[in-house]
C-alpha cells in the first residue's frame, strides 16, 4: 500500500511538472502569436486569479464576508504607481495642486513597489481588522464596504498625494505575462502550502464553527485577523499589477462594482476552493470581455438592436443568478483538482509517558455565581474534582449544569467566585487559553467542523500543541520542520481515530458520519489537544440502550488509556450511576448534594428535587433510583 502511494505521488508530481512546462512554452509563444487585446485578457486572468485567491482566503476559507477588496486594490495600485513614476512625470502630472515635496523624489524598482503595495494594503487591512472583525455576518460586509468607499473618497480628495480625481497616467507597463503569471504562481504556491498544512485545517475550523475552534485552543480572533491581513496583501498585489497593466488609474476604477466582480469569481468557482478561484478567474474574465458585443449596435437581418451601455453586466448578473440557483456551491464547491482522480486507485481495507501527578484537587470551583441580569444561573457553587476520577454533574433541565461547564471552559466569566485548575486560576481566561492549560470539552449538541474530514477535525485539535508557526507554512522548503510536524500530527491523529474505532471514516466529511461516530469523533478531537481533564456534556444524548452500554465502557477506557480526569453532565441515570465515582447534584443553580452513586440514590432531597415525588415512592418500593 505504501509503495502504491509513493508511486501515485511520483506520477502526480511528474504530471504537474509536465503541465507547468507546457504552460511555460505557451507563455513564451503568446507574445508573438497573440494580439495585444488577447494578451491583455491573459494578463487580466492572472491578476483576477490572484485577487480571487486572496478574497477566497478571507471569505471562502475563513468565513468572513468582506466587501472591501476594491479599497485594498486601490491602496496597492497607488502605492506601486507612486513608487515607479519618475520625478519628472510626477511634477508634470500634478496640476490642480503641487505634489507633496517628500513624495516627489521617492522612487523604487518595480519588484520593490509590488512588495510595498502588498504590505501597505496588509497594514491597512490589519488596522481595519482589529475593530471590524469583532462584528460578523452582514455587519462585517457593511463595515468593509464602508471602508472601501472611505478609501476611494480619500484618494479623490488627497490631491497632493494622489492627484485627486485626475488619477495617475503614464505608469510604466511593467506587467507582462511572465510577471503576472509569476506572481500568480508564487501566490498559488504559498496558498496551497498553507491550506494543506494543519494551519489550513484551523482556518476552515474557524469558518465552520468558531465556538468549537475556541474550545480546541484556537485563538479565533487572532486567526481571523491574520487571514484577513494576508488576503489584503493579495488585494494590494493584484491592484499594483492591474495599474501597471492598464498604465492609468483613477478613483473610479475602484468602486463597489470591482468587488462584485471578484465576488463573482469566488462564488462561481466555489467558496473555499483554490482550484475554483482559478476556474472562476478564467470564466468571469473571458465572459465579461466576450459579452462586450451586447453594448454595441447589433444588426440581425432587418432587425436593428441599438447598443445599451451596461447590458453586459445585466446579462452576466443573470448568468450568475442561474449558477446560484442550479449550483449554489459553485463549479468546484469545496473540492480541489487532483491528478489522483485521473489515476487508477486500488482500495485497501498513544501511549505517551504519564504526566506527573498533581497534589490536591485537579479542578476546584469556589463560590462560583453566574448571573444574567436578574436571573441567577449558578448560585455559590463549590466543589472539587480529584485527579483520575470520573465525576458526574446532574440536575433537572435549567439547573445550571451547562452554565457551570461554560464557566469552567472560559465561555462565561463568573459574576463572583473563581475556578482553579491544578493550582492555577482559570477565571477570566478565554476558551483557547483554558485549553492550553490542559482542559478540553465536548458539547451537548455536537459541534464538528462538518465540511472537514474526520482526520482534519482531529488534526485541528493538535494545533494548540503545535510548535511551528503559520508563516513557515508559506515556504515549507525553507522550513522542513513544518512538513515533519504536520506528518507527525497526521500520524497521531490517525492513531487516535484507530483507537476510538473511527479509522474507517478518516477521509469522510464529518457531517456524513453516523450519530454515534460523530460523538466519538468530537471526543477524539478533544483528546488531540492532549488534555489532562475532559468535560463531557451529555455524551449519551440520542443513544439507544445498547449504545449507552458501550458508552459506559468507552468512558472508563478513556480514563484509563489516556490517564484522564473526567467531569460529565448526563441525564441518563444508568450511565451516571454505573460510571461515576462521585456525583454532584444541582437544582436551580444551587449545589444540593454530593456523594457516591449509592448515596445519591438514597438522598431524599435529590429524589424529591431532581427525580420527583413519584420516583421517591418508587425508590421506597425498589430501594434504588433507576431513571
Amino acid at each position: 500500500m505504501r509503495r502504491e502511494t509513493t508511486l501515485r505521488k511520483v506520477l502526480s508530481g511528474a504530471l504537474t511538472f509536465a503541465a507547468c512546462g507546457l504552460f511555460a512554452l505557451f507563455l513564451n509563444w503568446a507574445p508573438t502569436g497573440l494580439n495585444g487585446y488577447q494578451l491583455r485578457i491573459l494578463n487580466l486572468i492572472a491578476i483576477n486569479g490572484i485577487l480571487g485567491l486572496s478574497l477566497n482566503l478571507i471569505y471562502g476559507m475563513t468565513g468572513m464576508f468582506s466587501l472591501g477588496h476594491a479599497g485594498f486594490m486601490a491602496i496597492g495600485a497607488y502605492v506601486s504607481a507612486l513608487l515607479i513614476l519618475s520625478p519628472a512625470q510626477k511634477e508634470a502630472m500634478w496640476i490642480l495642486e503641487p505634489i507633496a515635496p517628500w513624495l516627489l523624489n521617492v522612487q523604487a524598482p518595480f519588484l520593490v513597489s509590488l512588495i510595498a503595495a502588498g504590505l501597505a494594503a496588509a497594514f491597512f487591512g490589519w488596522l481595519i481588522a482589529l475593530p471590524v472583525l469583532r462584528l460578523g455576518g452582514d455587519y462585517l460586509g457593511i463595515a468593509t464596504l464602508g471602508f472601501a468607499e472611505i478609501i476611494r473618497i480619500l484618494i479623490t480628495n488627497l490631491t497632493p498625494l494622489t492627484n485627486g480625481s485626475l488619477g495617475l497616467k503614464g505608469i510604466p507597463a511593467h506587467t507582462t505575462l511572465w510577471v503576472s503569471y509569476g506572481c500568480l504562481a508564487v501566490v498559488l504556491f504559498c496558498t496551497v502550502c498553507m491550506m494543506r498544512s494543519n494551519f489550513g485545517n484551523v482556518l476552515r475550523a474557524v469558518r465552520d464553527d468558531e465556538v468549537a475552534a475556541r474550545t480546541m485552543g484556537v485563538d479565533t480572533f487572532r486567526t481571523r485577523v491574520l487571514a484577513f491581513t494576508l488576503g489584503c496583501f493579495g488585494g494590494g498585489l493584484g491592484g499594483a499589477l492591474m495599474g501597471n497593466l492598464i498604465t492609468t488609474i483613477d478613483p473610479r476604477m475602484f468602486m463597489i462594482t470591482q468587488t462584485y466582480s471578484l465576488l463573482m469569481i469566488v462564488v462561481v468557482g466555489g467558496l473555499g476552493s483554490i482550484t475554483g478561484s482559478l476556474i472562476g478567474a478564467v470564466l468571469v474574465t473571458t465572459m465579461l470581455e466576450w459579452l462586450r458585443f451586447v453594448e454595441n449596435p447589433i444588426t440581425i437581418g432587418s432587425l436593428h438592436i441599438p447598443g445599451i451601455p451596461g447590458m453586459r453586466m445585466v446579462l452576466f448578473s443573470l448568468l450568475l443568478i442561474v449558477v446560484i440557483i442550479f449550483r449554489r456551491e459553485g463549479i468546484m464547491g469545496m473540492r480541489e483538482f487532483s491528478w489522483n482522480r485521473l489515476l487508477p486507485r486500488r482500495r485497501g481495507m498513544g501511549g505517551d509517558a504519564a504526566p506527573a501527578p498533581h497534589a490536591g484537587p485537579m479542578l476546584e470551583l469556589k463560590d462560583v455565581t453566574l448571573r444574567f441580569g436578574g436571573l441567577v444561573a449558578v448560585n455559590r457553587l463549590s466543589f472539587a474534582v480529584d485527579e483520575g476520577r470520573i465525576v458526574g454533574l446532574i440536575g433537572p433541565n435549567g439547573a445550571g449544569k451547562t452554565s457551570a461547564f461554560n464557566v469552567i471552559s472560559g465561555f462565561y466569566r463568573p459574576t463572583e467566585g473563581q475556578v482553579d485548575f491544578m493550582g492555577e486560576r482559570l477565571t477570566g481566561l478565554a476558551p483557547n487559553a483554558v485549553c492550553r492549560k490542559g482542559l478540553s470539552r465536548t458539547f451537548q449538541n455536537i459541534r464538528l467542523f462538518g465540511n472537514e474530514t474526520a482526520l482534519q477535525n482531529v488534526m485541528v485539535g493538535s494545533w494548540v500543541r503545535q510548535g511551528t508557526r503559520w508563516w513557515m507554512t508559506l515556504l515549507p522548503f525553507l522550513f522542513p520542520d513544518v512538513l515533519r510536524e504536520d506528518a507527525e500530527i497526521r500520524l497521531r491523529s490517525m492513531d487516535l481515530l484507530k483507537r476510538l474505532g473511527l479509522d474507517a471514516y478518516a477521509d469522510e466529511p464529518a457531517s456524513s458520519l453516523p450519530y454515534g461516530a460523530q460523538r466519538r469523533l468530537e471526543i477524539a478531537r478533544a483528546l488531540a489537544t492532549e488534555p489532562r481533564f475532559l468535560l463531557l456534556d451529555e455524551p449519551a444524548a440520542g443513544m439507544n440502550p445498547q449504545e449507552s452500554e458501550e458508552l459506559m465502557r468507552f468512558i472508563r477506557r478513556l480514563r484509563d488509556d489516556f490517564r484522564l480526569t473526567i467531569l460529565l453532565i448526563e441525564h441518563d441515570m444508568k450511565v451516571v450511576m454505573n460510571v461515576c465515582d462521585t456525583i454532584h447534584v444541582l437544582d436551580q443553580g444551587v449545589h444540593i448534594a454530593c456523594g457516591t452513586p449509592a448515596e445519591i440514590r438514597a438522598n431524599p432531597r435529590v429524589i424529591e428535587a431532581y427525580l420527583g415525588t413519584s420516583a421517591a415512592r418508587e425508590d421506597g418500593k425498589e430501594g434504588a433510583v433507576d431513571a
